[in-house]
C-alpha cells in the first residue's frame, strides 16, 4: 500500500471512531457526529469551533448559514471548497450552541491531531478562538494572533474570524477573505532556504549574530512581526566587522525598531545549522540575546516588519514562531522575575478585532 493509501485508512477509521464516540457528554445530545472531510494532502486545514444544528443533522461540516459564509469566502480567495479538509475542535454539537467546555476538547483533541496528521496539510487555518486556543494554548487570543502567522511545528497557522463572526458583522468578511488569501499565499509557498538541514561534505562558514529582549511596562517584551512570512520575532542581527555582540545588539534594535536601549545582563546563545543553497555551503549560526531596557527613541519599524506588540509572557510564548526564540522569551522571563526593572517606553499595538461568537 502507498504512503497515501495508509493515511487515507487512517483518516476513514478515525472518522469511524469519532461516529461511536463516548469519550465525553456531548455524544448523549447529538443526532449525528461531524467528523470532517476533505482529502489526503489538502494544502490547506480549517478547524471550526463546534458543529451546529444543521451539522448535527447532516453529519458534515459547515453546512448551515455559516458554512455558506465559508463557502463564499474560499471562492473570493480561489480556493475550491471541496480541495480543503474541514473539521471542528469538538466533533458533536454542544447543546444550546454554547462553546466546547476545556474536557470536551481534550477528549476530541486526539482525533484532530489524528486528522491534521493524516492529511499533513501545507498551512492550517484555525476559525475563532477556540479554534487557535486548541492549537496554539488556552491563553491565545485571536484580537493579538490574527493577521500573524504562528506555527505547528514547522506547518504554519493561519488565525481568523470563525465565518459565522461575519454573520454578526459583515465588516469582518473581507478580513476574512484576506486570510484566506494569506492561507493560499504559504501553501504555494517555496520552503525557506533556511529549513534545509546541513549537508554532510559541504564547507561550513559561521555566522555570529545578535539581538535583545526589550522589556517595556509592565513588564511585556517588544516582538516584531515579518513582512514577508507573517512569523512574530524578536529585533536581531549579524554581527558586522569590529563589532562586539552588545554593539550589534544596540544597533540592531535601534535600526529595526527606533529604539535607543540600554543592555543588562546576557541571557541566551542560540545555535543551529543550515544549508544554504545558492552558496551550496552550511551555515553555522550563532545568536547572542541580550535583556535590555528602552532608554528613548520612537518605535518606528524598519522595512522588513510591518507590527510590532509589547507582549506577556504568555502572549509572547504564543506568537513567537520558532522554539528557539520561544526558548530565549522563557529565559528572558527567568532573568526578569530575579531582578528589579524600572519601566520602560511602550509602543503601539497592533489593534486586531475582537470575533463574535463562533459557531459553525
Amino acid at each position: 500500500m502507498t504512503d497515501r493509501g495508509a493515511r487515507k485508512e487512517d483518516l476513514a477509521r478515525t472518522a469511524d471512531a469519532v461516529r461511536v464516540c463516548t469519550r465525553c457528554r456531548l455524544h448523549k445530545g447529538r443526532t449525528r457526529a461531524v467528523p470532517g472531510e476533505g482529502p489526503v494532502g489538502a494544502s490547506l486545514f480549517l478547524i471550526g469551533e463546534a458543529p451546529g444544528r444543521s451539522e448535527d443533522a447532516t453529519g458534515r461540516p459547515f453546512v448551515g448559514s455559516a458554512g455558506k459564509v465559508l463557502t463564499e469566502a474560499l471562492t473570493a480567495a480561489r480556493i475550491r471548497r471541496e480541495s480543503v479538509f474541514i473539521t471542528n475542535v469538538v466533533k458533536c454539537r454542544p447543546a444550546g450552541n454554547r462553546a466546547p467546555r476545556e474536557d470536551e476538547a481534550a477528549a476530541c483533541r486526539p482525533y484532530l491531531l489524528g486528522q491534521i496528521a493524516a492529511v499533513r496539510p501545507k498551512v492550517i487555518v484555525t476559525l475563532g478562538a477556540t479554534a487557535l486556543r486548541a492549537i496554539a494554548g488556552p491563553r491565545a487570543e485571536l484580537r493579538i494572533a490574527r493577521g500573524g502567522v504562528l506555527l505547528m511545528g514547522r506547518v504554519p497557522v493561519i488565525p481568523t474570524y470563525h465565518p459565522a463572526a461575519v454573520l454578526y458583522n459583515r465588516e469582518l468578511g473581507s478580513d476574512l477573505r484576506s486570510d484566506f488569501r494569506t492561507a493560499r499565499g504559504h501553501a504555494h509557498r517555496r520552503k525557506s532556504l533556511r529549513s534545509d538541514p546541513p549537508r554532510p561534505g559541504r564547507p561550513t562558514e559561521t555566522v555570529r549574530a545578535s539581538g535583545a529582549v526589550v522589556v517595556g511596562p509592565r513588564r511585556r517584551v517588544l516582538l516584531l512581526r515579518r513582512t514577508d512570512e507573517g512569523f512574530w520575532c524578536l529585533p536581531k542581527g549579524k554581527m558586522e566587522r569590529g563589532e562586539t555582540a552588545r554593539d550589534t545588539a544596540v544597533r540592531e534594535v535601534r535600526e529595526e525598531t527606533g529604539l535607543r536601549v540600554k543592555l543588562l545582563n546576557p541571557i541566551a546563545q542560540v545555535r543551529y545549522t543550515y544549508y544554504w543553497p545558492p552558496r551550496r555551503v552550511n551555515f553555522d549560526k550563532r545568536i547572542s540575546y541580550f535583556l535590555a531596557l528602552p532608554t528613548g527613541g520612537r518605535l518606528r519599524l524598519e522595512a522588513g516588519f510591518d507590527k510590532a506588540w509589547w507582549a506577556s509572557r504568555g502572549e509572547a510564548m504564543t506568537l513567537v514562531a520558532w522554539p528557539n526564540d520561544k526558548e530565549v522569551v522563557a529565559k528572558a522571563y527567568e532573568a526578569i522575575r530575579s531582578r528589579p526593572l524600572s519601566a520602560g517606553r511602550r509602543g503601539p499595538s497592533p489593534g486586531a478585532k475582537r470575533s463574535g461568537r463562533p459557531r459553525a
